[in-house]
Order: structure tokens, then C-alpha cells, then sequence
């Protein structure tokens, strides 16, 4: 159980959790407690201690209403962030398959160009050899 520290100046009350550091406040973005605050360990989750207390009360009325909408519409813009990421990554798979397709195209055109010179050197020197006989 936390405990509280009070300060001898003003209001500043900070809780203490069970390690002995001061907690920290976090801001929910469940779909259950949608902006609601809450203390817990300032220690990475790693190292945190199960110290959690709600702070305040739940966010009610219009704000909560706001809050939960807003929740719903960036998970809903993440969720398309995502498709749309997956979307990139194949259209770059496409493109890199493309480019590989358009070398090997290339190279067997250079190919052909090559054997067709050759060709037409030696149809060439056969013309010459029947013109001059």
C-alpha cells in the first residue's frame, strides 16, 4: 500500500509506492477506463512493483464520451496505418520483382542485339563473297 509524503510547503501530496519511489501518473487508453489517471511504479516495467491506485474519479458525461470517441477513432486510424504499411511493403516486393523481370528482359535483348549483329556480318560477308566471285 502506498503511502503518502506531504511537503511543508502548500499542497504537494506525492505518493509513495510499495518500493519507496515516488509514483508516477499514467493516463488509461483501455477501451474500458478511457482516459481515466492512475499511479503506479515510476520504475520500468521491468523493475516496477504492483503498486497501481486510480486517481480521482472515472471521467464521466460528455468528456468521457469525447474521450472514448477519440480513443476509438486513433485505434481505428492505427489499424489503418498498419493495412496500409502492409500495403506499402508489397507493393514494394511487386516493384522490386518487376525490376529484377525488366533486367533479365534487358539482358536477353542485348543478348538477341549481339547474335543478330553476328548474323548480319556474316550475311553480309556471304553477299560480298558471291559479288566478287
Amino acid at each position: 500500500m502506498a503511502t503518502l509524503s506531504t511537503s511543508s510547503v502548500g499542497l504537494d501530496v506525492r505518493l509513495i509506492c510499495d518500493c519507496g519511489k515516488r509514483a508516477k501518473m499514467y493516463t488509461s487508453w483501455s477501451l474500458k477506463n478511457t482516459g481515466r489517471r492512475f499511479y503506479t511504479c515510476c520504475q520500468n516495467p521491468d523493475n516496477r512493483c504492483d503498486y497501481f491506485e486510480w486517481y480521482g474519479v472515472e471521467v464521466a458525461g460528455r468528456n468521457g464520451d469525447v474521450i472514448t470517441h477519440l480513443n476509438n477513432r486513433r485505434i481505428f486510424l492505427e489499424e489503418k496505418i498498419n493495412l496500409l504499411e502492409e500495403k506499402i511493403t508489397v507493393l514494394e516486393q511487386d516493384i522490386r520483382k518487376k525490376k529484377e523481370k525488366k533486367r533479365a528482359l534487358k539482358k536477353k535483348n542485348v543478348q538477341y542485339m549481339k547474335v543478330m549483329f553476328g548474323v548480319n556480318v556474316v550475311f553480309l560477308a556471304m553477299l560480298l563473297m558471291a559479288f566478287i566471285k
